[in-house]
């Protein structure tokens, strides 16, 4: 499953580079920006599934800022002697970016953010008949994040990401931003 959704997104990255126009960078105030993401969390090496959302504003004497939300979704094991413990995070916050402005012609949008989340973390233990308490997992999440994304149309974007943050989190991400 998850290889015939990353092969889907593969697929559909082709196929925006083929139909691109040269275009300059589209980071527009007051304009709305969301997409989904599929990544590689460094945490249990598992993929992951999420979604960006940000609102752009301009702040004056500081520049082109983007606030909103995100959302990701990913699960991993670890196999012990005799059993296995499976855990299963969904992470829900708010993010603000700094878009940093490029002269000329290029249809790159760099930017450089915070995120602020929690982590509804779960825990699971099967195995052979021990009882140990389930162990605490999750929580509030703080991360930076650095990414860029190149557009290939006036409304289509390709985003890269990576991110660290608390709870041993870091991620490398690729998703589709849509602009509305």
């Amino acid at each position: 499953m998850i290889k015939k959704i990353f092969r889907y997104f593969i697929l559909g990255a082709i196929i925006c580079l083929l139909f691109q126009s040269p275009i300059k960078a589209q980071y527009t105030i007051e304009k709305h920006y969301a997409g989904p993401s599929i990544g590689l969390s460094f945490l249990g090496s598992s993929f992951q599934f999420g979604g960006n959302y940000e609102y752009a504003i301009n702040i004056n004497n500081f520049g082109n800022i983007g606030i909103g939300g995100v959302l990701r979704y990913w699960g991993y094991s670890d196999s012990f002697t005799g059993g296995k413990w499976s855990y299963t995070n969904i992470l829900i916050g708010a993010q603000g970016n700094y878009h940093f402005t490029i002269r000329g012609n290029e249809p790159l949008d760099p930017y450089a953010g915070i995120v602020l989340a929690y982590d509804g973390g779960s825990v699971s233990y099967s195995g052979p008949g021990r009882n140990y308490p389930t162990p605490s997992h999750g929580g509030l999440w703080f991360g930076v994040q650095g990414g860029i994304r190149y557009w290939f149309n006036s409304n289509l974007a390709v985003t890269g990401r990576v991110g660290f943050g608390t709870l041993s989190y870091g991620a490398l991400e690729l998703g589709l931003d849509l602009k509305f």
